[in-house]
């Protein structure tokens, strides 16, 4: 694995969303607490950065159709049957580290 340097995690309050970009490669971060998801900052309807999107909760909204997904684990709730591209996500000596090369492909 070869985690990167994504967001200082004081810097990513819980409930937000954050776009980043890691290796080249577009990230949404996401934080609930001591726990920070990183997903593809990419919807799976149009691939629109999900980054400029609306988090209500635990739920992920994508601003140009409405699609939406579980932000704690990628994936859809409307509709259903699809699933955000995850990337690991370590927290280290204040840091939120992402392994963009190790990708989870999606089910």
């Amino acid at each position: 694995m070869s985690f990167h340097r994504a967001a200082i995690l004081d810097d990513l309050w819980t409930g937000e969303l954050r776009g980043a970009v890691v290796s080249g490669q577009k990230v949404l971060l996401i934080r609930f607490d001591d726990v920070v998801h990183a997903f593809e900052d990419r919807c799976a309807h149009q691939a629109v950065e999900l980054s400029k999107g609306r988090l209500d909760g635990p739920v992920l909204t994508c601003s140009a159709h409405e699609w939406q997904y579980d932000a704690r684990t990628g994936e859809g709730l409307n509709p259903r049957g699809v699933q955000l591209r995850r990337y690991p996500v370590r927290l280290e000596d204040g840091w939120v580290l992402v392994d963009v090369a190790d990708q989870e492909v999606p089910a």
